[in-house]
């Protein structure tokens, strides 16, 4: 259990940094068939068609950018903050986020946003009807979500505490709001190919 709570004291740099890129590599696969994109780090959209290859080069697009965010701010804080360290934080981190990119792709979950998009094209905004299984898939679908993006931002929080070696409760506010605010930069940028 306490590999989920801080793997970064458990496991080894190149341990952390091969699991990341080995997972990064099935979600970039996961992106490209399923036609999901990872928007930014905290959003996947659906109906983004791609190759593989053009999925792998979003997503390290995403996760190189991020890491260049936090290691700027990271060096900022402590000279001594080392590149790997919070590139392995950033890669462990969105292992959170490829478990959603993961779960939006399941078909379940495909044909209750289909539904939901389908009634709000038909009749707008206002009370759309869905079948029960649909409002329970949806329901669940938006429990895990909310949830796995607070793990996401656990992780980050943790992982970069440690490579910054901070003791400092404003370094958690500020991580937060980096990476939040680079975040929907970047989807206003819209970088993707």
């Amino acid at each position: 259990m306490h590999k989920f709570i801080n793997p970064f004291e458990i496991y080894s740099e190149k341990k952390l940094f091969w699991l990341g890129v080995g997972f990064g590599f099935i979600a970039a696969l996961i992106s490209s068939y399923s036609n999901l994109l990872i928007f930014g780090s905290l959003k996947v959209i659906n109906n983004y068609h791609q190759t593989w290859y053009i999925a792998i080069f979003n997503l390290t697009l995403i996760l190189v950018s991020n890491s260049l965010v936090l290691f700027v701010f990271g060096r900022l804080r402590y000279n001594k903050t080392r590149f790997i360290d919070v590139f392995n934080v950033v890669l462990i981190a969105h292992m959170a986020i490829y478990v959603l990119l993961f779960l939006t792709a399941l078909p379940v979950v495909q044909n209750a946003l289909i539904a939901i998009e389908l009634e709000i094209l038909d009749k707008g905004f206002a009370a759309p009807k869905l079948s029960k299984l649909h409002m329970f898939t949806i329901g669940i679908f938006g429990i895990l979500t909310l949830s796995l993006i607070v793990y996401f931002f656990y992780l980050l929080i943790v992982g970069m505490i440690i490579a910054m070696n901070s003791k400092s409760k404003v370094d958690v506010f500020v991580i937060i709001v980096l990476v939040s605010i680079w975040n929907t930069l970047i989807q206003f940028l819209n970088p993707f190919i």
